[in-house]
């Protein structure tokens, strides 16, 4: 053809083919390309490679309406979902009119039938509406496709956008072709035309599989096959016709002149047994169901292939010994996965069964590749060098599984066997095969199997073969040993980005790579992708790829270069599902932590314990999650974007928040029965939302702190999940329940916990929920006051002092004036900690004995402070008969212990022992790290008073390691003064220097006064015992300063010290 009439064809001008011939426009729009390749007849390989190649073709994808087979639109390379059935059905009869109007009351006919009442016209301009959305690409996009017309609707496309338009249009010109002798074009046509059917049209919409368009296309479809059948046949073409033929006469078991044309094919093909064998199924058939004899015609084809006059092609067979795919230059890694692979293979002559390894492992994580480099080392050192087979068995892929009788036939060929001698059905071309390996060092290698059923019949038998398999599914395969396949080390994931990128770039930017393979989740295939994208884009550095990754709401989908894209692979693992399975896989990507439970599953989805975990347990056979430990799951990051992604497309937004409010009331209410077992004082709250059918049992306390522990980095989660997303009742709830978990074990200290404790807070304020807000501020205080911002908590505490006060709630009130107490003895301000003690007390005491217990534990410690100890013992003990009467170990503990220092300085050794014994069994026996922490502090001090220095050095050491890991009362100023001290009466001074100057500097920073006066002292001991006078007394001098100004008697004992060194004043 001329260019003009190629550009008359495809509807361009001239000078518009020339440019895109010339490269002069680089992307053309995909119904361009799509017209051009009708033109030119290309295959739809040929087809598919064009549109690849064309980013913009990709990018400006029209609306496409698939009718041939079960209905599809796709827009962009996205399925649309056109809606419900009602929704499915309008638009397939929109479908099978394209370009032609359909009218109201046929539209209303199919839609309600007899039904229809006054209001049908109404609802089906809804419909009509619904749909428009559903369809358009942009904001203005849609609305042209779907048009009204007078009386009706049309679906106005072009023939690249309905495939039953470009099927008419490639059979028009295949008959053209056949009818001007061009056979070869005809076949060309004839095959793209048929390539077009996915099934029968619009399967599964039942209500108009008897539609005269959906009848007569039914009806079409073996015609045109049986007359591209009859073109190929002319070429010598008869193995290409057989899926397509056994694919329509399984659908037409009685329709004569499609199996005519299949006997032809399986004779052409050297299978003139089988060929036989549908003649005389097919005879049965008809007289067993119709009482009738073959026609003309299907007689006349079992005659031609009785006579053997079939013209076959000339062949002579064709044999391959080396399948194997080519090894990549850029593996990385795996060095461990493939000793473990080399140490289940057997010595030569060993053992009599035929060795299997499977690898297993979610979708990218380098199945296939390590195989094939394991393949290729074995080869290279030179074992299994007689046979290599290799076949992807298709078991995800956009394609069907491949048949393994299938697969046979071609391995058969590979070997040697000529056509006509491969058996017909597949236990015999098994056998064959078997035979043909037997004493082979033959290698077959099983990429992507779907089952077990595709697998078994491709085993061969011998000992001298070995068979690789790799699977995205768990197998059950007797005698195979399998490698669970897991995502790289960090240091794996760098090599392979230094492999492609080259190393100086990535050490270049170091830091950034390292994020960039964090966020690939070390998954060998999005690392992959990663670097190609970086290697394509010289331009870019690591730190763009890093905010593309890191600031996108699909993650998944911007791990793409050219045309391989992570949410292709991860398609395939989806689409693999079945219902069920898709449902809880997706709606698992609505869970904000890193691992969940059976639990968590089952208020996330609204199933039964024992139907979740069967679900989940068949994800994990698919290795879509991974199981951690027990009931205890994680969705790799990737998959659990992914997950997200397709959560946001196939659930509505009300569903999504459905699911999600239920997960948030699981975590609430469970968290709250668990925080109950554990504390003497429950806190009384009206939980939002409603308790979940399935709870926990959580029976003990230990269970409960077990539950509390492992859930705690999901609890976390989930309360920046409650605040950020419109539970803000959740969230503050959430924090409050567990308040008194986190001071009991040492939590309270995690940064974490104040980032969620300031989101609770804020979602209470912007919600104008009052007592939350003065709920979460005492709560939020006293995470800051772990973290040494003394003015935050104040400022948090006073503001929920006066709330409380207002509304009159006097419970409230004193544990508020109980916290303001401790956090002024923290800071130094004793006199200010007895007053708001003292209102605490005052409100209290003979009230709530809780927080009596806690007041009272307190006003003995500022007793104490300043030189009361009566006062204080008198505080203690009250305190601790409170805290056993109430169960309450946490506070039994800190009693004990400060009876017992308070006993030691008054001289009772005897009883302070005793004490400090039992406060340490009690903290230990019940886990409470914090306390034990206080115990070991106040233990170390008074043996170090004793000459104990190697005891008292253990015990100061270990609760200095408590205090750095789980934070709590206990300062680490002081247990750090206290060991420098130690460490100076050993006589190692450097390290008691260095101690003790650490503890000034932390005391300082934390502006904890009491302790900085503490540390100058000790300090200024350690110069003295070094002989350096001067050093000691400007210490002395600036802790007696100190000591006067917060009133406690250390200041009187440094007077008197200094008139024996010398004036300090």
């Amino acid at each position: 053809m001329t260019q003009q009439e190629v550009a008359d064809l495809a509807g361009l001008s001239v000078a518009g083919l020339r440019d895109v011939e010339q490269g002069r426009v680089t992307r053309p729009r995909a119904s361009t390309v799509r017209r051009l390749a009708d033109v030119l007849g290309l295959t739809l390989e040929e087809l598919d490679t064009l549109l690849r190649r064309s980013t913009a073709a990709v990018e400006d994808e029209e609306l496409r309406f698939e009718i041939l087979g079960p209905l599809r639109v796709v827009a962009n390379g996205t399925v649309v979902d056109p809606g419900s059935e009602k929704q499915r059905i309008l638009t397939g009869l929109l479908a099978l009119s394209p370009n032609t109007p359909v009218g109201r009351d046929s539209l209303v006919e199919a839609l309600w039938g007899d039904s229809a009442g006054a209001g049908a016209v109404d609802s089906l301009q809804s419909r009509i509406s619904r749909l428009r959305r559903r369809l358009r690409l942009s904001d203005t996009e849609g609305d042209g496709v779907l048009v009204a017309t007078r009386g009706g609707y049309q679906l106005s496309v072009s023939e690249s956008q309905h495939d039953l338009l470009a099927f008419q249009r490639l059979v028009e010109r295949a008959r053209s072709a056949r009818d001007a002798g061009e056979l070869a074009e005809a076949a060309k046509f004839y095959a793209n035309a048929m390539a077009l059917w996915r099934g029968a049209p619009l399967e599964g919409l039942g209500a108009l599989q008897s539609h005269p368009v959906v009848v007569g296309l039914a009806r079409e479809c073996p015609i045109v096959a049986v007359e591209y059948a009859d073109v190929a046949y002319q070429l010598g073409h008869y193995q290409e016709l057989l899926p397509l033929l056994q694919r329509i006469a399984e659908g037409e078991p009685l329709h004569e002149t499609v199996h005519a044309a299949l006997m032809i094919a399986l004779a052409g093909s050297g299978q003139q047994a089988a060929a036989l064998n549908v003649f005389d199924t097919l005879r049965r058939r008809l007289a067993n169901e119709l009482g009738a004899d073959p026609g003309h015609e299907l007689v006349s084809a079992y005659q031609r292939v009785l006579r053997q006059e079939v013209a076959q092609p000339d062949f002579s067979p064709v044999t391959a010994h080396r399948q194997l795919p080519p090894d990549i230059a850029d593996f990385s890694g795996r060095t461990a996965e493939l000793r473990q692979l080399r140490e289940t293979l057997p010595e030569v002559g060993a053992g009599t069964a035929v060795p299997i390894s499977l690898i297993e492992g979610m979708a990218g994580v380098g199945k296939t590749r390590l195989a094939v480099r394991l393949a290729h080392q074995l080869l290279a050192e030179g074992r299994y060098t007689e046979q290599q087979l290799y076949v992807d068995l298709r078991g995800h892929s956009d394609q069907p599984p491949a048949d393994p009788s299938a697969v046979l036939a071609s391995f058969l060929r590979l070997l040697g066997v000529p056509g006509d001698q491969i058996p017909p059905n597949m236990e015999e071309r098994s056998i064959l095969y078997r035979d043909r390996l037997h004493g082979k060092q033959a290698l077959v290698l099983l990429d992507n199997a779907a089952g077990e059923d595709q697998v078994l019949p491709l085993l061969p038998a011998g000992p001298t073969n070995l068979v690789l398999i790799t699977s995205r599914r768990a197998l059950a395969l007797d005698g195979a040993r399998s490698l669970p396949l897991d995502v790289f080390r960090p240091d794996e994931a760098t090599q392979l980005l230094e492999r492609v990128v080259g190393r100086g770039r990535v050490h270049a930017e170091r830091a950034a790579a390292e994020r960039v393979v964090e966020l690939c989740g070390r998954l060998p295939l999005a690392v992959a992708l990663a670097g190609r994208r970086l290697q394509s884009r010289p331009v870019w550095g690591f730190n763009e790829l890093l905010s593309r990754l890191g600031q996108s709401c699909d993650r998944v989908g911007e791990l793409a270069v050219g045309t391989r894209r992570l949410q292709a692979v991860f398609d395939l693992s989806y689409d693999a599902l079945d219902q069920a399975e898709r449902r809880t896989f997706h709606l698992l990507g609505l869970h904000p932590g890193d691992t969940f439970t059976v639990d968590a599953a089952v208020a996330l989805t609204g199933l039964t314990p024992l139907r979740a975990r069967r679900l989940l347990d068949r994800l994990a056979d698919e290795h879509l999650v991974d199981i951690v430990n027990g009931d205890t799951y994680r969705l790799h990051d990737l998959l659990a974007a992914y997950a997200r992604n397709v959560a946001e497309r196939e659930e509505s937004e009300e569903s999504r928040r459905a699911a999600i409010g239920r997960l948030l009331d699981f975590y609430l209410h469970t968290a709250a029965r668990a925080a109950q077992r554990l504390q003497a004082n429950p806190v009384e709250l009206d939980l939002a939302g409603s308790a979940p059918t399935y709870l926990p049992r959580l029976a003990t306390k230990e269970e409960a702190k077990h539950w509390l522990d492992s859930e705690r980095p999901n609890l976390i989660d989930a309360v920046t999940l409650a605040a950020e997303h419109g539970w803000p009742g959740h969230a503050w709830q959430l924090t409050r329940s567990l308040r008194e978990y986190l001071h009991l074990y040492g939590y309270g200290h995690d940064h974490d916990w104040v980032r969620v404790h300031e989101a609770a807070l804020a979602a209470a304020v912007a919600a104008g929920d009052e007592v939350g807000e003065a709920l979460t501020r005492t709560d939020l205080a006293a995470a800051y006051l772990n973290h040494g911002r003394g003015e935050d908590a104040r400022r948090h505490l006073l503001h929920a002092l006066r709330f409380h006060r207002e509304v009159g709630d006097c419970k409230l009130e004193c544990s508020t004036l109980n916290s303001l107490g401790r956090l002024c003895y923290r800071f130094g301000n004793f006199r200010e900690a007895a007053r708001y003690l003292q209102q605490a007390a005052s409100l209290c005491l003979g009230r709530d004995s809780y927080l009596e217990q806690t007041t009272r534990a307190y006003l003995g410690m500022v007793s104490l402070v300043f030189g009361d100890t009566d006062e204080a013992l008198e505080h203690y003990a009250h305190s601790l008969r409170l805290a056993r009467r109430l169960g309450n170990t946490d506070g039994e503990t800190h009693m004990l212990a400060e009876i017992g220092w308070v006993e030691w300085q008054l001289g009772r050794r005897a009883d302070a022992t005793a004490h400090f014994d039992k406060a340490l069994a009690v903290a230990t026996s019940n886990g409470l790290s914090p306390r034990e922490a206080h115990v070991r502090h106040r233990l170390g001090d008074v043996l170090r008073s004793q000459g104990c220095l190697v005891e008292a050095l253990d015990n100061l050491t270990e609760a200095l390691r408590i205090v750095r890991a789980v934070g709590g009362d206990t300062l680490e100023s002081d247990v750090l003064i206290d060991l420098g001290a130690t460490y100076r009466e050993i006589g190692n001074m450097p390290t008691a220097y260095t101690l003790l100057d650490e503890a000034i500097r932390s005391a300082i920073k934390r502006k904890e006064r009491y302790q900085e006066a503490r540390g100058l002292n000790e300090l200024a001991e350690l110069h003295r015992c070094t002989s350096r006078a001067e050093l000691a007394r400007d210490n002395w001098r600036r802790a007696r300063t100190l000591f006067a100004e917060l009133g406690t008697p250390q200041a009187r004992e440094l007077q008197a010290l200094a008139c024996d060194v010398g004036s300090v004043a």
